[in-house]
């Protein structure tokens, strides 16, 4: 902490000694991104606000780039789900923000609740939202800095199935458009509208510092988001930033304005002081109250791993289902691990906080090849690609790549061998286009993960299976 206050207190006297001259304007912007509902941070994210706010001589934005809630059962799992998070984000006084895929996750109903609970902008440009119960969004909003006018606009992720990350049906009635139009239709007006322009991004740096920064190269500043992880440069002259997930890590830009024109712009990323706001920590630890979510529901003889959960995840919706394989994707599986011993609620909720369940159907083993070639060697989603991927039951498998890293073969071990096999997988992986492959019909569903989760732990303790059972070569 000692180190982030002196920073800002050495840039407060800085700004304190240039504030003289006239036309002058110092501005400081605080961006965040996917904080996945993660409350136990938002005191020490209130500590390093107040700090910066506390310097007279800059104005401070606090900027948020999506992906607000999934990931705490405390807030998706509340009266009011999702809204725990937007209660401190507008006690820290938040400003503007854009939307994230995971802000769909329960729904546009919910989602338009939430949005009527924030109390600051929400923007939004490259969308449709149709006859929806999500209100169409504002694409920008200007807001003053002193004598600066200062443009915040809006975008999302928007993959080959016509919409951000997620189930289709969660999408139904909504439009997205891509950066490019995006640029034509809003980026430029906005552009003639302010001195200053923020585009925020939940596209990913992939994304951002190619088509994005290129659809928008008289922007000023990028906020990036949705690929969890640290990034501070330039593409052309668009400065570019983005902290990391869950508060880990958040981006600090500081500007000089002279003349209604950018005379210094400086980006980069910090961890959050080690000392949490008292109040706001006295408000988040409420939320904790809830002994159905934190009492023990069961225990794990050994740590699981995130594979190992996977694993488990699969092999119970496996057995629940009464299929011959299932697969789970690890994406899915939202926890990096549960310690050996007791396990709660609240433990399944973070683990698998999508209110998934298991979709059956009927595969060859070719065309289980041809599903885990084309999603390892996904193009839409570098985040999400060549890696291990699809966690299976009742098989083990071997993904064979060439010297680019690409998969050109895989090597299936079924526990037995049959023309047609049924199949558990998860509803995600069924209903994603990503995952290309000839899709024959649902023949059925599982419980919800989460259900059939509770009831194995409820059963007596469980010995999680961490060995790998995909091979990458």
């Amino acid at each position: 902490m000692k180190s982030i206050r002196l920073t800002l207190f050495t840039l407060a006297t800085l700004l304190a000694v240039a504030s003289c001259t006239p036309k002058t304007e110092h501005i400081i912007i605080i961006s965040t991104s996917d904080i996945h509902a993660k409350l136990d941070m938002m005191p020490r994210l209130a500590t390093l606000v107040d700090e910066a706010r506390a310097q007279d001589s800059a104005k401070v934005f606090l900027v948020d780039a999506g992906d607000r809630w999934t990931g705490n059962a405390f807030v998706d799992m509340a009266t009011h789900a999702g809204r725990p998070i937007i209660e401190q984000m507008n006690r820290l006084g938040y400003d503007v923000a854009t939307y994230g895929n995971h802000e769909f996750d329960m729904g546009l109903d919910t989602l338009q609740k939430r949005v009527e609970d924030a109390e600051f902008d929400l923007v939004l440009a490259n969308v449709n939202t149709g006859t929806t119960a999500w209100q169409q969004p504002k694409p920008y909003v200007v807001k003053r800095a002193g004598g600066v006018k200062v443009g915040f606009l809006g975008i999302v992720t928007n993959y080959a199935n016509g919409h951000p990350d997620g189930d289709d049906p969660v999408y139904v009635g909504t439009e997205f458009y891509s950066p490019e139009w995006t640029a034509e239709r809003y980026g430029k007006e906005l552009r003639q509208k302010c001195d200053l322009m923020v585009v925020i991004s939940h596209c990913g740096l992939d994304r951002d510092t190619t088509n994005l920064a290129t659809a928008f190269p008289y922007a000023d500043l990028l906020i990036s988001g949705h690929t969890h992880e640290t990034y501070s440069g330039k593409v052309g002259d668009v400065a570019i930033v983005q902290g990391t997930n869950k508060l880990k890590a958040v981006g600090l830009t500081t500007i000089t304005m002279r003349g209604g024109e950018v005379e210094k712009l400086t980006t980069r990323y910090i961890s959050l002081p080690e000392e949490g706001k008292a109040s706001v920590k006295e408000a988040v630890e409420a939320y904790g109250n809830n002994p159905f979510l934190t009492e023990s529901i069961g225990t794990l003889t050994a740590e699981a791993s995130k594979r190992g959960l996977a694993q488990l995840m699969a092999d119970e919706g496996r057995r629940v289902a009464g299929t011959d394989l299932a697969f789970y994707h690890i994406g899915g599986t939202r926890l990096p691990y549960l310690a050996e011993g007791d396990v709660s609620r609240a433990d399944v909720y973070e683990l698998e906080p999508f209110q998934s369940y298991l979709a059956i159907t009927t595969m060859t083993l070719g065309e289980i090849e041809e599903m885990i070639i084309n999603k390892f060697n996904d193009t839409t989603n570098y985040k999400e690609s060549h890696r291990e991927d699809l966690i299976p039951s009742g098989l083990s498998y071997t993904i064979v790549t060439n010297s680019a890293g690409d998969a050109v073969d895989v090597i299936i071990r079924p526990e037995q061998r049959k023309e047609l096999y049924t199949v558990a997988m998860s509803d995600y992986v069924y209903g994603n286009k990503v995952y290309a492959y000839p899709r024959r019909p649902e023949e059925g569903r599982s419980p919800l993960v989460t259900a059939y989760l509770i009831d194995l732990f409820g059963r007596g303790p469980v010995t999680p299976d961490n060995t790998p059972r995909v091979v990458i070569k």
